[in-house]
């Protein structure tokens, strides 16, 4: 067995054992032996804590998880830039945008509509920032410069910022409910906000691993790339697609989780090596264990009383972004 089989083998040991933990810790403690049996158990109230509470919220954190995550290498991976990720290029805002107007909507049907309106909203930004580098690149025919896909991305994502603060200083009473939401978090999502967005995330990861072969290519140079017949621009529009599926995902349900989406990829490099065959997979458990791991700590840590995910991400991924910084050198030229 290779190393790198060995290294995924290991993480979805890790994986598992982080979702049965997940499982049993909260304010209800639920021993391993009655999650095992759960379907047999005479327990109802485990059953319903299990079924109703706890595990459409793991799920739905192994979904947010992953989607950032994999969004994040495949951007870096098709921007060639570490730094990248779906907050950078304006994705998260995007859908930053869908939430608030719907939480400032003065209707009580309005709540329904969060996720699929944030999900639609990040879509459109990411064909926003696609449309504008495309057209500042018009004189290209064989792809689109990466730089001006950041820099779009950049300018469309202080645009939208902007605009989210002026929403929240004329919210009102919905100023608390936004402000929870932009700082990502995983409380109250259940069944329905998985059920919205599986289909979509699994076709995401598919869809990036299936684009592991074109990009360990691009990662050669895009006119060597090109001269080895690899179709930059289809690759360029599916790989912004994917990325901005998987990241409309994750934020429609958790809202904006910062770190997820650099950290991880970057972590996953270091482990694994560039070999996208390898790193997208090892990325995906990364970034599924790390927000399991972290929303379990963000309701346990102050129970009963939970943080918002996104700041435990943060705090977690800041020391350790600090870290890759200060270890790799390659890491920012």
């Amino acid at each position: 067995m290779s190393k790198r089989f060995l290294i995924l083998l290991i993480l979805s040991v890790v994986f598992v054992i982080s979702v049965v933990v997940s499982l049993s810790l909260g304010s209800s403690t639920i021993s391993l032996m009655d999650i095992i049996n759960v379907f047999s158990s005479e327990n109802e109230i485990h059953k319903k804590i299990i079924f109703e509470i706890r595990l459409p919220r793991v799920l739905n954190a192994i979904i947010v998880g992953a989607s950032l995550s994999c969004s994040g290498i495949v951007l870096q991976s098709l921007l060639r830039n570490n730094l990248a990720e779906p907050g950078l290029l304006g994705i998260s805002a995007g859908a930053g945008l869908g939430a608030i107007l719907i939480f400032i909507l003065p209707l009580s049907f309005s709540y329904a509509l969060l996720t699929p309106v944030a999900f639609v909203f990040a879509l459109m930004t990411t064909l926003l920032i696609f449309y504008i580098a495309k057209g500042l690149d018009s004189k290209y025919n064989n792809f689109i410069s990466s730089n001006k896909i950041i820099l779009a991305g950049i300018a469309i994502n202080a645009l939208i910022s902007s605009v989210n603060g002026f929403l929240l200083l004329i919210s009102g009473s919905s100023v608390m409910q936004i402000i929870y939401w932009l700082n990502g978090g995983l409380s109250g999502r259940g069944w329905s906000e998985f059920n919205m967005t599986y289909v979509f995330v699994i076709v995401g990861l598919l869809v990036a691993i299936f684009l592991s072969k074109d990009l360990n290519v691009l990662n050669l140079g895009e006119e060597l790339a090109i001269s080895l017949g690899l179709k930059i621009k289809t690759l360029q529009r599916i790989s912004i697609a994917v990325s901005a599926l998987l990241a409309a995902a994750a934020v429609s349900i958790a809202g904006i989780i910062s770190f997820v989406g650099l950290v991880v990829p970057n972590i996953s490099k270091l482990i694994i090596g560039t070999d996208y065959r390898y790193s997208i997979p090892c990325t995906i458990l990364l970034g599924a264990i790390f927000l399991v791991v972290s929303d379990t700590i963000a309701r346990t840590i102050i129970s009963p009383a939970e943080i918002p995910v996104g700041i435990i991400t943060s705090f977690i991924g800041a020391p350790v972004f600090i870290w890759l910084i200060l270890k790799k050198k390659e890491f920012y030229s």
